[in-house]
């Protein structure tokens, strides 16, 4: 079968769909990735086979806060005080303030009317048997709609934009028709209606799901799941000469991500790491009885680095992390999901929807969670060495690894999806 994988420019997005991509490849499917040029060296880097559809790349909104403002009052001040992980705090106004942004500064900017056209006519000539989309590259749903293909979404987290989604629907439901907004469905239906055709809800849930996260983990929206295990790539990567050598102390892996190579990692560690500066963060494990290795370009960094700390700027994960008693990371998907493979302990330093993946870790007993507008030097220091000293954690960390490894593997996934095309593809 013909089968279209699409994500919008965001490396580490597209990298969770890689092993699928080459599953899929291996039994002898045609794969095709979709997104904007500004990817295809990244998709090529991968082996596979780049078709490119809208912008160079995906810049995002940049006049997103006075558009935002204008429709809807104060809704950043709303966005920016949203609690993802306490339900019960959830009102209508909130909610209808986090999809209009959601809508406007992520959705519509990720698939733009150049996108969703290329998207489009590339399908209608290659005829597509399934398309897999990224859960936010809606480019991808709306094509598979126009020809008919059987389409699912790739979630790389829980589903929590969803989740605050499904919220907003059911409290709008009990209000007046003209109170009913919903812009995302706005969007989507005149997106559609170019094309002739029209918006149901699928178009933003997928037929079905291809999730990653464990299922212990995974948020209630009453969606048709489908399980795989988690493979880490890291994109092309050459494993280090030092990392080849036992460690003679425990390490403790220090890392911004893969996001963060292409957006500076020095200047964006405040942001990460809330009221810390570099020269607090290095102070917070300096006499720890353990080898830090901090993911941070050498050549950028401005101060004294304390001698327990190796600042090796990039180095692929899944190398590295199966060595390390510990790892403090942002909450990206790939540093969490390649800990969990490994069954190494976490402690996530989490703002936005981020905090609920941290309190999932939390539940699982896993690692620890520090918001990041709470975060000092004092508790960065504290809960590491509470990660490192009670035994519980790593225990808790290998039990979800032991999950993780029951879940099926993307080769074992694939005739899933074949018969499930089988099932959700419309006649031609």
């Amino acid at each position: 079968m013909k089968v279209v994988l699409t994500c919008f420019a965001a490396p580490t997005h597209f990298y969770s769909m890689v092993p699928l991509a080459w599953a899929l490849r291996a039994a002898g499917h045609e794969v095709r990735v979709v997104s904007q040029a500004a990817m295809a060296p990244t998709i090529t880097g991968a082996g596979l086979t780049a078709v490119t559809a809208g912008a160079a790349e995906w810049y995002g909104d940049q006049h997103a806060p006075d558009l935002l403002n204008a429709i809807f009052p104060g809704c950043l001040d709303q966005v920016r005080d949203f609690d993802y992980a306490s339900t019960d705090t959830w009102t209508h106004t909130g909610l209808l303030a986090l999809e209009h942004m959601a809508s406007s500064a992520m959705f519509a900017t990720m698939n733009d009317d150049q996108m969703v056209d290329d998207m489009v006519a590339f399908a209608r000539d290659w005829r597509p048997d399934l398309v897999i989309s990224e859960t936010y590259t809606f480019a991808g749903s709306i094509a598979a709609r126009l020809v008919g293909a059987a389409y699912a979404r790739f979630t790389w987290g829980p589903d929590v934009a969803l989740r605050a989604r499904q919220a907003l629907l059911r409290m709008s439901a009990e209000l007046p028709a003209c109170h009913r907004e919903d812009p995302t469905a706005e969007w989507l239906s005149n997106t559609l209606g170019r094309h002739g055709s029209f918006f149901d809800e699928k178009v933003i849930t997928g037929q079905f799901t291809v999730d990653v996260t464990p299922p212990g983990m995974r948020l209630d929206t009453g969606l048709h799941y489908e399980s795989m295990r988690y493979v880490p790539y890291n994109g092309p990567a050459v494993v280090p000469d030092w990392l080849h050598t036992s460690a003679e102390r425990r390490r403790v892996c220090l890392t911004l991500g893969v996001t963060d190579r292409s957006h500076g990692q020095i200047d964006h560690l405040d942001a990460v790491l809330g009221a810390l500066s570099p020269v607090e963060l290095f102070d917070a494990v300096a006499d720890l009885d353990c080898e830090v290795i901090a993911t941070l370009d050498p050549e950028r960094l401005s101060i004294p680095v304390p001698d327990n700390v190796r600042a090796v700027g990039f180095v692929p994960l899944s190398d590295l992390l199966p060595t390390c008693s510990a790892v403090v990371h942002h909450g990206g998907s790939g540093t969490r999901s390649t800990a969990e493979v490994h069954g190494v302990p976490q402690l996530m330093v989490a703002e936005g929807w981020d905090v609920v993946r941290g309190r999932g870790i939390e539940a699982a007993g896993a690692g620890l969670c520090v918001p990041v507008e709470e975060l000092t030097a004092e508790i960065l220091r504290d809960k590491l060495c509470a990660l490192l000293k009670d035994p519980s954690f790593a225990e808790a960390a290998r039990r979800l690894r032991d999950e993780i490894h029951t879940l099926p593997t993307p080769a074992a996934l694939v005739p899933r999806l074949e018969a499930l095309v089988d099932a959700y593809r419309e006649e031609r």
